[in-house]
């Protein structure tokens, strides 16, 4: 993945967070945190709130436009340990990633490190890199990219933003892979998107389905609150400095 695309993924993926303008009724069960009760405007504000709070989380996501659909699955938590893997779009291959700290991993299959190495030098890679993670720093051009993608802050500081003109409309209580929750609907400044927020517990962002201004669309589902992430870097006979392919 170029690192045109890698910041097309991060900002179509942040799109998934910025409309978060955040953001029904019935009997209340016994675990229910009440906030399907709530307008639409409380159930943002409280859900902008829990999720401003957490220390780790998964993404899984999906942003579709006119290239195709670039999927993502990552695990981060604010020490900066980020483990998962994102599949660009256009069948260009697929990518893991494990960050710790400053440090970076990244796995890129044949079709995708080729795709980085155009030309004769592709397969040349590809033998020295021999299935090994490329292993640099956040602060390598062809990692730092990646890293934002991981950085569980930068979603943080979008899920607390609320934009200056937002108009939102409570729904219907639906379930998010068995979890129950309230949906709520937004549309913000050529965006619009649909909300699932967790009824039980914290009250918070469970499913996030929208469009961007520019059409990519956004599908989002947030899941593994406040649990341990476990970035183990590979063994260092399993990686290779990425400074030996410059």
């Amino acid at each position: 993945m170029t690192a045109y695309r890698a910041t097309a993924v991060r900002c179509a993926t942040a799109g998934a967070a910025c409309l978060l303008v955040l953001a029904g009724g019935g009997a209340a069960g016994a675990d229910d945190n009440g906030i399907a009760d709530e307008s639409a405007q409380a159930i943002a504000q409280a859900s902008r709130e829990a999720m401003a709070g957490v220390t780790s989380m998964r993404l899984v996501g999906k942003v579709t436009n006119t290239s195709g659909t670039t999927a993502l699955d990552l695990r981060f938590d604010e020490q900066g340990n980020c483990v998962g893997s994102v599949t660009p779009a256009g069948d260009m291959g697929r990518a893991d990633i494990i960050k710790r700290g400053n440090d970076v991993w990244m796995k890129l299959d044949d079709a995708l490190l080729k795709a980085q190495v155009p030309g004769a030098g592709g397969d040349d890679t590809v033998a020295l890199v021999n299935g090994r993670y490329l292993h640099g720093t956040t602060n390598s051009p062809m990692l730092s990219e990646f890293a934002q993608i991981c950085d569980l802050n930068f979603f943080k500081k979008e899920f607390s933003s609320k934009p200056a003109s937002e108009q939102l409309v409570k729904g219907a209580r639906s379930t998010v892979d068995g979890r129950p929750a309230i949906t709520v609907d937004s549309r913000s400044e050529g965006r619009t998107g649909t909300y699932q927020v967790s009824t039980e517990g914290e009250p918070y962002l469970l499913r996030v389905q929208g469009t961007e201004k520019s059409g990519d669309a956004v599908t989002a589902t947030f899941s593994a609150f406040d649990e341990p992430v476990e970035a183990r870097p590979p063994a260092p006979a399993d990686s290779v400095d990425l400074s030996r392919l410059q």
